[in-house]
């Protein structure tokens, strides 16, 4: 079956730490995808906090579980799709700014 790019953000691999959630596998202004010991079920609304590596100012928002599936690089372990859905425009412009750079220095 083939899968319909729903992103309309461009996105980055990075490790960051999602408070009492897990590490991040990648993140857009959208979203992220987060490495988590426990699924959650598609809808849930949890309160995300994670902080940059040069800032230690935390973005602070809410996110909705978009998806869930068993992961591909620990079979322990699930990724879990979460879309920002309470966000700060200064904090969605710190996001899209991370990205920007990261995005930069990989070209």
């Amino acid at each position: 079956m083939l899968r319909t790019e729903m992103r309309t953000s461009p996105r980055i691999t990075t490790r960051l730490t999602v408070e009492s959630i897990g590490p991040t596998l990648n993140i857009s202004a959208g979203g992220m995808c987060v490495l988590m010991a426990d699924p959650m079920r598609e809808g849930t609304t949890p309160t995300l906090y994670f902080a940059f590596p040069d800032d230690e100012t935390p973005v602070v928002c809410k996110g909705r579980i978009t998806w869930c599936r068993a992961s591909k690089i620990d079979p322990d372990l699930f990724e879990v799709g979460v879309a920002f859905v309470d966000i700060g425009d200064a904090d969605r412009q710190r996001i899209i700014d991370f990205v920007d750079t990261h995005l930069g220095a990989e070209a």
